[in-house]
């Protein structure tokens, strides 16, 4: 389990920081299916997975449920604003609340979101596809370690949050991505767009146990 808990938060903090994104629309919400071919018997543990990202101007909110729902991580973060982000998991019936998700959030940022990593893009407005509404086309993004990300982006929607020295930006918001992790290639495509989102989606649910990262993940070594 514990092995579990550890793939499913660098998968959550690639999902979600990669994702932080500030819609053209002032709220609206993506759904994700997300796979991983090729994935470790760990990671078929975990069955299907499903990302939502739920955003207004101020702030974006993701949630993941993984193991069929046994397992669901969630992130609140005010947009430009990672310190003051808030996490909560939910895994075989107990719920915890990160009090130091945004030291987290800082510290294990991977660098997707804003492109950090990245040396050079590569569009090819000519290889398209649909995607829950939005035509979209391909971006290639190569990685200063030589690994290669794509990304189906389309303009109808405001690129990511990026900051504004970033060597390489999409043009797009990304509304399927295939990306190298550690774990192996992860695929996430979006398979519902609502303009609507529920305020509850930017809140902390109740019952939830207030634990540092450090409390959790001795939590979990004990499964």
């Amino acid at each position: 389990m514990k092995k579990i808990i550890k793939i499913a938060f660098a998968l959550f903090l690639v999902a979600g920081v990669s994702m932080n994104a500030q819609n053209a629309l002032k709220s609206g919400s993506v759904t994700y299916s997300m796979t991983m071919p090729g994935a470790s018997e760990e990671m078929a543990a975990m069955g299907e997975s499903t990302i939502t990202i739920n955003f207004n101007e101020k702030i974006q909110a993701t949630d993941m449920s993984m193991m069929g729902g046994m397992m669901l991580m969630k992130t609140i973060v005010p947009v430009g604003n990672e310190k003051d982000s808030k996490m909560t998991v939910e895994v075989m019936g107990m719920k915890y609340e990160i009090t130091d998700a945004g030291a987290e959030a800082t510290k294990n940022n991977n660098g997707l979101s804003n492109l950090e990593n990245a040396k050079d893009i590569v569009y090819d407005k000519k290889d398209t596809k649909e995607i829950v509404g939005f035509k979209c086309y391909k971006a290639t993004v190569t990685m200063n370690d030589g690994s290669t990300s794509v990304f189906y982006i389309t303009e109808a929607i405001a690129p990511q949050v990026q900051k504004a020295d970033a060597k390489v930006k999409l043009t797009g918001y990304p509304l399927e991505m295939t990306v190298k992790t550690a774990q192996g290639d992860m695929n996430m495509k979006a398979i519902k767009f609502s303009k609507e989102v529920s305020a509850d989606a930017f809140k902390v649910g109740e019952g939830f146990t207030k634990v540092t990262m450090e409390e959790f993940q001795k939590q979990m070594g004990g499964m």
